[in-house]
């Protein structure tokens, strides 16, 4: 396919994320992307399925991050497995730019760890873009990046209750999810560190 057709569909599929809506699974499974899940917690309430964060952090004195490539870690029954790889080069890729293109806007982005510097890991645990609608599932952790010390950790779930018609299947649904995580993120920063105003992500019912 022609470069200048590909940069024209990922035009299209990301100008037309808005006319569909991305919910939240009713349970997740987990892989083996965090050291401890004994750690997480059930809470629904504007949260991943499964959080967890760290009391007593000073959010507030964290003015850098540190956003490691996204990676994929599949679950045993994933459809990522029979994926093939530049779809699943995709996915990361996608989730990837969304995470930096949100975070830089209250964060420096930085590659070196430093007394001031978080860093944020997500991993795709799941994904499906073949069905009529999609859904992803991703895992992620917040660590102080000069001492390593958790400070908080996730595992989340969506999919889509619709797609685009009929041309890329699964994808907007993913995109969707996507977004959300993304926006999801930055209002929980936002809220720990203080600042405001903060954007809440648009409830996904």
């Amino acid at each position: 396919m022609p470069i200048f057709i590909r940069i024209g569909l990922i035009f299209f599929i990301f100008s037309s994320t808005g006319c569909g809506k991305a919910y939240q699974a009713e349970h997740i499974e987990t892989s083996d992307f965090l050291d401890d899940y004994s750690l997480l917690k059930e809470d629904r309430q504007d949260d991943a399925l499964l959080s967890y964060w760290r009391s007593g952090t000073d959010w507030a004195f964290y003015k850098k991050v540190i956003v490691d490539p996204v990676t994929i870690h599949k679950l045993p029954n994933s459809k990522l497995n029979v994926l093939p790889h530049a779809d699943n080069y995709r996915l990361k890729e996608l989730l990837d730019y969304r995470i930096r293109e949100i975070l830089k806007k209250d964060f420096k982005l930085v590659n070196k760890p430093g007394p001031d510097t978080l860093r944020i890991q997500f991993a795709i645990t799941d994904a499906d873009t073949e069905s009529h609608i999609g859904k992803a599932s991703v895992e992620g952790k917040i660590t102080d990046s000069q001492t390593g010390e958790l400070l908080m950790a996730s595992a989340d779930g969506r999919g889509g209750g619709k797609s685009l018609i009929g041309a890329f299947n699964g994808w907007e649904d993913i995109i969707l999810a996507y977004q959300y995580w993304a926006a999801q993120l930055s209002y929980q920063l936002c809220e720990k560190q203080g600042r405001s105003p903060c954007q809440k992500p648009k409830s996904p019912a």
